[in-house]
């Protein structure tokens, strides 16, 4: 159902590209050319935004100004050279608003604001159960999300550790897994991501998945309290 939605989503933010510019007055063709142009600023938003990490949050927000630089850089240079060579024309044909930064990031953010909107659907009315590809150590390993139990960022690694006992080291940044990730995991600290079905047990301040104690961060506190209620539950009397 995700990839599904995906690729809707694709289509769906093809077509309204290609209608806006034709709404500009160009014919379909020309329509679609620069539907093409938009698109790396679309893919390079996509990729990078579930990167983008505001802990701290000065140096989260240098990279969210430098990310958001490089993408209006990219779709001018491409509407520049692009319609140079589609139409053999000069860029200054084309209408003044097509070059204002706050359109390209307006027009971009807009579909990639719908596609996370689908993606959360897909989490919360999927199976989610779609196996997770990635690799570790060289291998490329197939993973049920359903094994999971929690992620965990140590440095520059990430790992995942599942209900058999094994743990997979990865590259990928929590803050991109966190994205991956469907509704059921919560992120509960900057270093911990869990699957909110394995918990054994909840106190306000941690939660217990199998022996391992999680510690909950204050910035995190208030969401996992709206996921998981007020009231803690023990694992077991000693608790």
């Amino acid at each position: 159902m995700k990839q599904n939605l995906s690729f809707l989503w694709w289509v769906v933010s093809t077509v309204l590209i290609a209608l806006l510019f034709g709404a500009m007055g160009y014919e379909l063709d020309q329509a679609v050319l620069l539907t093409v142009l938009f698109l790396p600023g679309l893919l390079a938003l996509r990729y990078f935004i579930p990167q983008l990490s505001f802990e701290p949050r000065t140096r989260g927000i240098l990279h969210a100004a430098c990310l958001f630089t490089a993408v209006v850089a990219i779709e001018i240079l491409a509407l520049v050279l692009g319609h140079r060579v589609a139409f053999d024309t000069p860029p200054d044909t084309l209408p003044r608003l097509v070059f204002n930064p706050f359109f390209i990031l307006l027009l971009l953010g807009a579909f990639i604001i719908s596609e996370r909107a689908l993606e959360r659907y897909a989490g919360r009315h999927g199976t989610g159960d779609t196996p997770l590809r990635f690799v570790s150590d060289r291998r490329k390993i197939t993973l049920d999300p359903t094994t999971i139990l929690y992620v965990e960022s140590n440095d520059d690694e990430v790992r995942i550790h599942t209900v058999s006992g094994e743990s997979y080291r990865t590259k990928t940044r929590i803050s991109q897994w966190e994205a991956l990730l469907d509704n059921r995991f919560l992120r509960v600290h900057r270093s911990y991501i869990i699957n909110t079905e394995h918990i054994d047990a909840y106190r306000p301040n941690r939660i217990r998945i199998g022996e391992r104690q999680i510690e909950i961060s204050r910035k995190y506190k208030e969401q996992v309290r709206q996921r998981l209620g007020s009231e803690s539950f023990p694992g077991n009397p000693s608790e």
